[in-house]
């Protein structure tokens, strides 16, 4: 079911992120939550930690609407933290990159205050494909060309490069 999950909601992400970003922060806070948990008691049912992920998801999208500012730093410490740490984990093939988490949360949050728009495309589509790759069981590494190019279609759709009755020099077909 993750899988599916994974690809659906990477999907989302991918092409809708800066639209949603109370979505995307909720995301973002749904698969911290459900990995912490995982790796902080491995033994813990699947259910429960679904639970506390869709818990954590929630509280992520509801600070999003409710404390915007806040949710804006907060968020982008968040996914810059959990880009870094997924990203390097397959690199060193550890599971506590804790200074690596806390370096990218603060690129990330730093991002996040002085380039909004900007740092949430980018974010949410590097998100988005890391999601379907790891839904396909492809996220091997850190840089890959997949996650490129998925990150690279999520920006352009964000951006409106990529629109329907469009070509692709920005003409009307």
């Amino acid at each position: 079911m993750m899988p599916l999950v994974r690809l659906i909601l990477g999907a989302v992400l991918l092409a809708m992120g800066r639209r949603l970003y109370w979505f995307f922060l909720g995301t973002a806070g749904f698969f911290f939550g459900f990995d912490l948990a995982r790796r902080v008691a491995p033994n813990l049912p699947h259910g429960t930690a679904l639970i506390i992920a869709i818990v954590i998801g929630i509280a992520g999208a509801v600070i999003a609407i409710a404390l915007q500012k806040f949710a804006i730093f907060a968020g982008g410490f968040l996914v810059g933290g959990y880009l870094a740490e997924n990203a390097l984990r397959y690199v060193f093939a550890a599971n506590h990159l804790w200074l690596v988490f806390i370096i990218g949360g603060i690129i990330g949050a730093i991002l996040m205050n002085y380039m909004f728009t900007f740092a949430l495309i980018v974010l949410s589509s590097l998100m988005g494909a890391m999601l379907i790759l790891q839904a396909a069981h492809y996220w091997h590494n850190a840089v890959s060309l997949p996650l490129v190019l998925l990150a690279a279609l999520g920006i352009a759709i964000q951006y409106g490069f990529v629109k329907p009755g469009r070509s692709m020099f920005g003409k009307k077909s």
